[in-house]
């Protein structure tokens, strides 16, 4: 039986769904599992001249178009689910279908899904998941910013009122979570990805990677390899005005479609941890070409990824060194003992060693020191 996941990413202005988004689909587009994102509605149309200024009928209107459209929109993408040659998909809503109830009064949200011949009852229905993102203006001030989105011109207030409107319009969803910003970004992540894998019914990996030198220079990978999935990427260094910030950009694909993502990474006390990661346009990765910064090679690679002994393993293989590879495993059991595959030559540990990092590669532009 085809497994279709159904998971909605919600929340207020600014309580990070874009970054949410991202990141979800990389890391289960890495476990084998096809990721599909509905776009998010309102801003769609109101990027598109469509917007609901002026008197309160006006909204009226505008919730009337937004669920017109968007109804289309998720029939589409449950149809192109159900057609893939895919046993593993997650379909990611960009807000749902009971988004729409908190910009209008319960009476018009009634009239309105009685035209569409529906009931509250069954937009619940439709979703597996649902995981509200609590806005930045709401314990995390200091980050709340108008800046990454056209389309937002609330105040910080205006920004609380309208997560908890949001909030409430799931109230009765049995599958609805909730993550507050009591920790930073990263542990926000977290704790969205814990309710996925447990929601999937699979182990989180519990942060820790393993990483091992492998000799790749005389196997064919992809006859000894079971690939669930594998991908080209190319990832670019830009230059930075703070030494402890890593800027890249990064071009990911099979040969026929291709995403792109930005990313800086921050320095703290000698590791590098995540700060930001986005998805861009092609055009916005061709801008970012002039900041390359060329005292660094261009990394370019092929990951394999697959499945041994119920483990999942990432296999790098570097274009510009046909000898080493590297393994990652990003361990699920803190203290569990991890089964390396016995049909790959692994040469040593360098989980502590930094000069195995893709960063230090792009330095000598080969992996074994």
């Amino acid at each position: 039986m085809k497994a279709i996941k159904k998971i909605v990413i919600t929340g207020g202005p600014c309580s990070g769904k874009s970054t949410m988004l991202n990141l979800i689909e990389n890391t289960f587009k890495e476990k084998g599992y096809k990721v599909l994102i509905v776009s998010e509605t309102a801003t769609e149309l109101m990027r598109g001249g469509v917007s609901p200024l002026g008197s309160k009928d006006n909204m009226f209107i505008f919730q009337d178009y937004l669920l017109n459209l968007q109804f289309k929109k998720e029939e589409v993408y449950e149809k192109a689910a159900k057609e893939m040659d895919s046993e593993k998909i997650i379909i990611l809503y960009d807000r749902g279908l009971l988004d729409n109830k908190a910009y209008v009064s319960k009476e018009e949200f009634e009239v309105i899904l009685d035209k569409f011949g529906t009931t509250e009852n069954e937009l619940i229905d439709r979703y597996d998941l649902v995981l509200h993102l609590v806005t930045t203006a709401n314990g995390a001030e200091e980050h709340y910013t108008l800046a990454n989105n056209a389309a937002r011109s609330e105040s910080l207030e205006d920004a609380r009122q309208i997560d908890e409107l949001t909030l409430n319009a799931w109230v009765g969803h049995p599958r609805l979570r909730i993550f507050d910003n009591s920790t930073d970004f990263e542990g926000k992540v977290e704790r969205v990805l814990k309710e996925i894998y447990n929601d999937l019914d699979e182990h989180m990996p519990t942060g820790t990677i393993r990483k091992y030198l492998v000799d790749v220079e005389n196997i064919d990978i992809n006859n000894i390899i079971n690939t669930s999935e594998k991908m080209d990427i190319v990832q670019h260094y830009l230059k930075s005005s703070n030494q402890d910030v890593e800027r890249r950009i990064r071009q990911i694909g099979n040969g026929e479609n291709y995403s792109y993502y930005y990313t800086e990474k921050e320095r703290v006390n000698n590791y590098r941890t995540f700060r930001k990661e986005k998805k861009i346009s092609d055009k916005l990765y061709l801008t970012y070409l002039s900041e390359i910064d060329n005292q660094l090679f261009t990394i370019i690679k092929t990951r394999h990824c697959f499945v041994y002994e119920n483990q999942y393993f990432k296999l790098d293989v570097f274009n510009n060194d046909k000898k080493y590879g590297i393994l990652e495993i990003e361990a699920t059991d803190q203290n569990g003992k991890i089964l390396l595959p016995d049909f790959l030559n692994i040469k040593a540990d360098v989980t502590k060693d930094s000069m195995y990092s893709n960063y230090e590669i792009s330095k000598r532009n080969y992996v074994c020191k």
